[in-house]
């Protein structure tokens, strides 16, 4: 019977059903090329973890399981976006240009038009945007207002375009209507659009070419971003790929019926039900995603979360490291309760008093032929030089390059630190704990990258103010003001060096050295400053990326970032060289002790990745510490040195006492002077120490921790996942030591220091 237009019929029920056949499909599509997807994710989360073929299938098996709800979440939204794009049949590269063409029929010139003029104005709109938004970033204001402000930003910028779009489509109508001789030109909007991707892609092209890595250098400039040596896009890229799949599917495989398509797609997930528990078997298999798996490792993140029963932001599922997933009081980040018989922290047993009493005493110092005090002068100066992102190895050290000539002369008349540690692998929580003197996770803090310090924590430099001590500070950047607190207790805090108010913190397309010395010398010349005992800290930015080239420091090269790093340090130590021969000249020099080091070091690619932060590799967090005392005989001291002590030396340095007995439980100290290495009996060899570094969460990293004992260093990420290196026999961290013997003997130990430390926790909670 023939169906008139108004009677009911099965139109609704049947389309629903073509919809969800299609979903089935574009789910089939998606896992299959989310199979093949996760394949190079784990290839390259596997890569450098050696030859053993049982880890290699490990890690392709984990990752395909992880990847899997990633596919299927892609798959959907892919299969969505082809029925908004095309409801009525799966769309496919020829219909969509088919599509278009039709659309344009009865109005070829109109679609023509528009569609290179939308092209070209969303890449416009998408150049605006970055602008705005790096311009935005930069300010030191909420980040809630930011984000609003960058959201309004976008809007506004898209209405404008999107109205220039219009009003521009008739002239170009016109234009592209008839051409000079009257005859009918291009109206086909596949030629003109395709066109307008090929000038918007060329565009891109200029930009990235010309553009500086911090998105400098004119109004293309700011693709420039991409040529980052640490811009990992191989997520997004796997990620449309799967996306396109799911989109494109229905139409590839329309002959597979949907239960079966359906059937397919999930079968990966049975792996994800794998990966679920033989993660927590193989901790070494979940770190390799981490690292190095670009989806893996972030959907890996993600289901942990998703398994974290009780909300103590551990799951004891896919590796998460919770002994007790039902208890919030017991995860891997809790403080172990001595004696009470519970394994609070899932280290593997209740720690007891006896047990941390023997395996981890309270740091003590070489024995000095004398006392430090009676060797300082009783007017001593200190001076402490801080250099951005600067690694250990310098010439005094070994390098063949003439990278630092003037520090390698200070460390000639001082004493050597060869194997110090920072404190983290980046400024915000490594400089502020550095001059407090607590371990990271001992401070109050934010929840930020840049963190900012609470009035609890006592900085070196008000200990010294009020002793009497004339402080001033030296600095070109404004996170070194009052934004994180590092200003607190300084008589002077000179920013002249630093960008202007509201300048973006991310751009470092400008040196700072000259400018810092500059105003470092200005203040040495007034006697306001000198004509008492003073205390003054520089920091130098340079070494830090952006690296830029110098003309006037000879034999770098800028054929690689190391090259250009290199050419930075030799930069900033020639104008170091010009604050030290001031102090050589004043009538004070010989009354001025001088410390030198870094907040962190700097990786070329070692353990495949760039530039800092996030890990504890020995690149990132074993920095330079040359230690120059009037009257002290040079030296090298090749015992493992952390930066936890520079605030007790510093103290003692100015005979400062730290706090005493009767100070607030938030004010102590948890490192010991280095003076009594300074000042070692000839002949003698200082003693050994246990070395943390400590590096708590935030925003854009994970925690991290590592205990070095011996040639032994233990990191732990997460604080649920172990890798154990042996630094005398593998100095690279290439060969894993963690479920060994090797591991039983330092997790103890690692356990009682642990439990020594005054932890506070700080979440994203905490602005």
């Amino acid at each position: 019977m023939k169906r008139t237009p108004s009677s009911p019929g099965p139109a609704v029920p049947t389309l629903a059903r073509a919809w969800a056949g299609r979903l089935a499909r574009s789910a089939l599509g998606a896992s299959v090329l989310g199979v093949v997807a996760a394949s190079l994710d784990a290839g390259w989360a596997a890569a450098g973890a050696g030859d053993d073929p049982a880890f290699q299938l490990a890690t392709y098996l984990a990752d395909i399981g992880v990847f899997a709800p990633v596919a299927l979440a892609v798959g959907l939204l892919g299969g969505l976006g082809a029925i908004v794009v095309d409801p009525s049949r799966p769309p496919s590269p020829a219909t969509l240009v088919a599509s278009l063409r039709v659309r344009a029929i009865g109005r070829p010139a109109d679609i023509a038009a528009f569609v290179p003029l939308a092209v070209l104005a969303a890449f416009l709109w998408m150049t605006l945007c970055a602008h705005l938004a790096r311009a935005l970033l930069g300010l030191e204001a909420a980040p809630l207002l930011v984000g609003t402000a960058v959201a309004a930003g976008s809007l506004g910028l898209g209405l404008i375009a999107g109205l220039a779009v219009l009003a521009l489509t008739p002239p170009l109508r016109r234009a592209l209507a008839t051409a000079s001789d009257g005859r009918p030109a291009c109206v086909d909007p596949a030629v003109t659009g395709g066109v307008a991707l090929g000038i918007a892609a060329a565009l891109f092209a200029v930009g990235v070419a010309t553009g500086g890595v911090s998105g400098e250098g004119g109004f293309l400039g700011i693709y420039g971003i991409f040529k980052r040596p640490e811009l990992d896009l191989r997520a997004p890229a796997l990620l449309l790929v799967v996306a396109l799949a799911a989109f494109l599917a229905p139409a590839a495989v329309r002959t597979v019926r949907a239960p079966v398509a359906l059937l397919v797609a999930l079968l990966p997930l049975a792996l994800t039900a794998r990966a679920a528990s033989a993660l927590n078997a193989a901790p070494a298999v979940g770190q390799a995603l981490e690292r190095g798996a670009p989806v893996g490792g972030k959907s890996l993140a993600v289901l942990r979360r998703l398994a974290d029963r009780d909300g103590d932001r551990a799951a004891g599922l896919f590796g998460g490291g919770d002994c007790d997933n039902r208890d919030a009081r017991v995860h891997p980040l809790a403080e172990e309760i001595l004696d009470n018989g519970v394994d609070d922290d899932c280290s593997g047993g209740d720690l007891t008093a006896a047990a941390l009493a023997a395996l981890a005493p309270a740091p003590k110092a070489a024995a000095p032929a004398e006392s430090p005090a009676a060797r300082l002068p009783q007017d001593l100066n200190v001076v402490l030089i801080t250099i951005d992102t600067l690694r250990w190895d310098l010439g005094y050290a070994g390098n063949p390059r003439p990278v630092s000539p003037n520090l390698d002369a200070l460390a000639a008349r001082s004493t050597v630190f060869e194997r110090a540690y920072a404190l983290a692998s980046y400024t915000g929580k490594s400089i502020g704990p550095m001059l407090i003197g607590k371990y990271g996770s001992e401070t109050h803090r934010n929840w930020g990258h840049f963190n900012k310090f609470g009035e609890e924590d006592t900085f070196v430099a008000e200990r010294l103010k009020a002793a009497g001590v004339r402080t001033m500070s030296v600095h070109g950047h404004r996170y070194f003001g009052s934004f994180g607190g590092l200003d607190r207790g300084f008589d002077v805090v000179d920013m002249s060096a630093a960008p202007p108010e509201g300048a973006p913190w991310d751009v470092d397309n400008k040196a700072t050295s000259p400018a810092l010395t500059d105003a470092a010398l200005r203040l040495l010349g007034s006697p306001e400053n000198t004509g008492g005992r003073f205390f003054l800290w520089v920091h130098y930015l340079d070494p830090h990326a952006d690296y830029l080239r110098h003309d006037d420091v000879a034999g770098f090269g800028a054929s690689s970032q190391r090259e250009l790093y290199d050419g930075e340090v030799a930069f900033t130590d020639k104008h170091i060289g010009r604050l030290l021969d001031a102090f050589a000249a004043a009538p004070y020099g010989g009354r001025t002790a001088i410390v030198v080091t870094s907040d962190h070091g700097e990786a070329f690619g070692e353990h495949k990745m760039f530039r800092h932060g996030f890990e504890l590799w020995e690149e990132l967090v074993r920095v330079p510490l040359l230690v120059h005392v009037p009257g002290a005989t040079p030296s090298r001291v090749s015992a493992r040195r952390s930066l936890i002590d520079l605030a007790p030396t510093l103290l003692d340095l100015m005979r400062v006492p730290g706090p005493g007995e009767g100070a607030p439980a938030t004010d102590f100290l948890s490192g010991a002077s280095l003076l009594p290495d300074v000042f070692l009996a000839p002949g003698a060899q200082a003693a050994a120490r246990d070395v943390l570094i400590d590096m708590p969460a935030g925003p854009y990293n994970d925690a991290r921790r590592s205990f070095i004992r011996g040639d032994l260093k233990l990191t732990i990420s997460g604080g649920a996942r172990f890798e154990l290196y042996d630094l005398a026999g593998d100095p690279e961290e290439r060969k894993n030591l963690w479920g060994t013997p090797a591991a039983k003997e330092i997790e103890p130990y690692y356990a009682a220091a642990r439990a020594r430390l005054r932890e506070i926790q700080v979440t994203g909670a905490r602005k």
